[in-house]
């Protein structure tokens, strides 16, 4: 009679393996989950800063068809103008009073430039500008 060898070398997975591999994928998945929130963070971040430098580009166009504010005028160094809603955002609007490029003698071709700084905050967090923007102005 033919005898059966038994093999205890048997081929599968034991419990403890099981679980030691469901504990490694659960902490890195735990893993790649933080990372979703701040991506989203990250978007809108980056979608409040794409709509103010729209509204700063708009902004300064505007500021260009108006020259500089009767207020401004007369002051020597720099004429800030502050706004307190532009679509939701507070903006200051900071001239720089002594021109970049002056007028030279009587050539109408020439004019005077002077420097406009935009800025856009958010309500309540005033110390950090979302977006800013620079451009000029003529006399």
């Amino acid at each position: 009679m033919k005898r059966l060898r038994v093999d205890n070398n048997e081929r599968g997975v034991t419990l403890v393996e099981l679980l030691a591999s469901l504990v490694i994928l659960g902490i890195v998945f735990v893993g790649f989950m933080t990372v979703f929130p701040q991506m989203t963070n990250f978007n809108e971040k980056t979608g409040s800063k794409l709509e103010t430098m729209n509204l700063a580009r708009s902004k300064l166009e505007e500021i260009k068809d108006m020259g500089i504010p009767a207020e401004c005028k007369g002051i020597i160094d720099r004429c800030e103008i502050s706004d307190d809603n532009v679509e939701g955002y507070k903006v200051t609007i900071q001239y720089k009073m002594t021109p970049d490029l002056k007028k030279e003698g009587e050539p109408t071709e020439q004019v005077a430039l002077y420097q406009v700084h935009i800025k856009f905050f958010r309500p309540g967090h005033e110390n950090k500008p979302v977006s800013e923007t620079f451009g000029y102005v003529r006399d």
